[in-house]
């Protein structure tokens, strides 16, 4: 587990919770509610603890329910061999014979052989099933996507918990309700309330209407009144559960702290519902990039023996005979496909929760794969021992496989990283900044909850520039900084809200208000110290009040009106990477983020003739520098290990400069990186 606070929304989340906020889209009610209990528990030292502990919780319990589901499907929806006729040789009569003397030919007879039921099969069997679940449930636990979700706060340990829920109590209505009667009992009653519990979580939970429809209406018959009429009563608790998002709009019209979107209106409680905002990366040309992850990394989840098992799982559904072979067949394969074809349009890169259901699925199979094996060997007197053995065999290699990438008991980047901008800014400072991931989400926990320097203002220029709730929490938190231009505010909200509605809007009017806006409200806020983060210095089309001077000062720039000199002490930074040298996208970006302004201050005071200070600063830069190990490259994606070449280049551009300044006469500066372009 993680011992604080994990990259992209764990800040965010963490603040949610224990505030009573709302979470960004699609807010999350359940979570939120749950978050808040727990985060309020005296079980852990700190806060951000105790949510990773609930992060812990429910993703075992998400295995244990894998292990109900597994155990449903073996004992209920299984079954290998149907009932046939065939012929079979009947002995002749002792000492019979024909005519000519000759012994007569066996006379053939047909009999009629019934392979048991899957229900006569498991009280025959009782521990096939259980074996075959608990291997279902050990592969998913340890699978590294879903043992990632245990480690730190976020909304998917809740889903994986009630997803496997979920799909139990359906196929326990289907089992035991009567297809001729609509009314409801408590399996469909148990659906219909936990499906609405798992959508007032995650709407991720759609990937289950394909596969949930297509069973339901096999099972049920499409030409039924009643299957359509069971459907209008399931609606009935479905919808009230879904009432539980009416908290959304309760809770944001009293203001609090964290209010993602405000949804206090119908239009935008629907428009973050259904996370509009996210919309941009949908089908966005990712398809065929996310489709190759997804098979690229499918194998490593199981490691290649558990992924043989799921194979041997499909196989099995598919030798089966009859009613139940279509319904398996079916119902997993469009669980498993509904999940991957859905997700791979999202273009993100921590696309990796979003295949959960594949997973979820690929356990189910080996499950099925297992139950099999045993089944192929059920007269064994030695098949339990055998199978026992098998799946500890199969759990540990799993777990020695995944053991590393599920490892964050070392992460301390973004609590370092946020750490270190905050305590190292002077007092009232403004700081400008887009790095969600890597530090801005954390600093709403750490001033908001821990208290530490909520002096600063922090400001995400991103939302700032594209989200009109943001400016209302601004304008909550720092009401005396939103009020030296609220002349501009007012000519560019306007504009903005249009194009927050989807409508058509003034593409031009709203560029001139933006920048009319920034500018105001960074040039009358100068009595403040003000800083940019070096990725708003990349902006070359559209740079950032571009006529204040840009001065490196530590982590970030600092924002002058001339260039008058400033005095940079060396900031005391903390960076506890020693157990965890891990090698992706993330750490390689919080490593470079901080080294690049640091780098900068050097090459500034390089420039003046400051020798020892810049070697100073340049040391400090060299601090953050990754394993450039073959041994930590091995095992990345494409992508990270595109971006981990990239950085290992940069920090051998700070090596080269740190040597030049070392013999440089000063004479002119040193060319170091001062931006995070490739």
């Amino acid at each position: 587990m993680a011992p604080g606070l994990d990259f992209i929304d764990a800040g965010e989340l963490t603040t949610d919770v224990y505030t009573l906020g709302i979470a960004h889209p699609t807010g999350y009610p359940l979570f939120t509610l749950v978050g808040f209990l727990i985060s309020h528990l005296p079980i852990a030292t700190s806060i951000v603890l105790r949510v990773n502990i609930m992060a812990a919780f429910f993703t075992a319990i998400g295995a244990g329910a894998v292990v109900l589901l597994v155990y449903e499907i073996g004992t209920h929806w299984i079954q290998w061999e149907a009932a046939r006729t065939r012929k079979r040789n009947v002995p002749p009569e002792k000492n019979r014979s024909s005519r000519n003397g000759k012994q007569k030919r066996p006379a053939q007879k047909e009999v009629t052989e019934r392979a048991q039921t899957p229900q006569q099969f498991a009280q025959g069997n009782l521990s096939f099933p259980l074996i075959a679940a608990t291997a279902a449930g050990l592969a998913v636990a340890f699978s590294s996507t879903w043992w990632a979700q245990s480690t730190s706060i976020e909304v998917y340990p809740l889903h994986v918990a009630l997803v496997p829920l979920v799909l139990l109590v359906f196929l326990r209505m289907l089992r035991f309700e009567d297809p001729s009667n609509p009314r409801l009992t408590k399996y469909s009653v148990a659906f219909a309330v936990t499906l609405g519990l798992s959508f007032t979580n995650h709407m991720t939970t759609v990937f289950l209407a394909p596969a949930t429809i297509a069973l339901y209406f096999i099972h049920y018959g499409v030409n039924r009144v009643a299957a359509f009429q069971k459907i209008a009563w399931l609606a009935i608790p479905f919808v009230a559960t879904l009432l539980l998002y009416l908290y959304l709009p309760i809770r944001s019209a009293m203001n609090p702290i964290m209010d993602w979107g405000h949804p206090t209106t119908p239009q935008l409680l629907l428009k973050h519902i259904s996370g509009g905002q996210y919309k941009v990366w949908m089908f966005s040309g990712s398809a065929g990039e996310q489709w190759k992850y997804f098979w690229n990394r499918a194998p490593k989840e199981f490691t290649i023996i558990g992924f043989a098992l799921a194979l041997l799982g499909i196989i099995a559904i598919a030798r089966m005979h009859g009613r139940k072979r279509i319904e398996m067949l079916t119902f997993t394969l469009m669980l498993f496909f509904g999940c991957v074809l859905f997700a791979m349009n999202y273009g993100i890169h921590d696309i990796d929760s979003y295949f959960l259901l594949a997973y979820l699925t690929l356990a189910i199979w080996i499950g099925c794969g297992v139950l099999y094996a045993l089944y192929l060997y059920r007269t064994n007197p030695r098949a339990v021992m055998i199978g026992l053995g098998a799946i500890v065999l199969i759990a540990g290699i799993e777990f020695y496989s995944n053991h590393a990438d599920a490892d964050e008991s070392g992460n301390h980047f973004v609590d370092d990283y946020t750490q270190n901008v905050l305590k190292n800014l002077p007092p009232n400072a403004i700081i400008y900044s887009t790095q969600w991931d890597f530090w801005v989400s954390g600093a709403y926990y750490y001033q908001l909850i821990e208290k530490l320097r909520p002096d600063v203002l922090v400001i995400d220029k991103a939302m700032f520039h594209d989200r009109p709730w943001y400016h209302h929490q601004l304008a909550l938190r720092a009401p005396e900084v939103m009020k030296r231009a609220e002349t501009e505010e007012a000519t560019f909200m306007k504009k903005l809200v249009q194009f927050d509605a989807g409508g058509a809007y003034d593409t031009v009017g709203i560029g001139i208000a933006y920048n009319s806006l920034i500018n105001a409200l960074v040039n009358r806020n100068l009595d403040r110290p003000t800083f940019v983060t070096s990725e708003i210095l990349d902006e070359r089309e559209d740079p950032f009040v571009p006529r204040l001077k840009r001065v490196a000062a530590g982590l970030a720039w600092r924002l002058m009106q001339s260039d008058s000199a400033i005095e940079t002490s060396l900031p005391k930074l903390q960076w506890r990477d020693d157990q965890y040298r891990r090698r992706n996208y993330y750490t390689d970006n919080a490593r470079w983020l901080q080294a690049v302004g640091l780098a900068a201050t050097a090459q500034r005071l390089s420039g003046l003739g400051r020798k020892s200070e810049a070697l100073a600063f340049i040391d400090l830069a060299l601090r953050f520098e990754p394993d450039h190990s073959p041994a930590a490259l091995e095992d990345l994606t494409p992508r990270d290990l595109e971006f981990a070449q990239m950085t290992d280049s940069r920090f051998a551009q700070l090596e080269q400069s740190k040597t030049l300044i070392e013999q440089s006469t000063f004479q002119k500066p040193i060319n170091t990186p001062t931006s995070s372009q490739k």
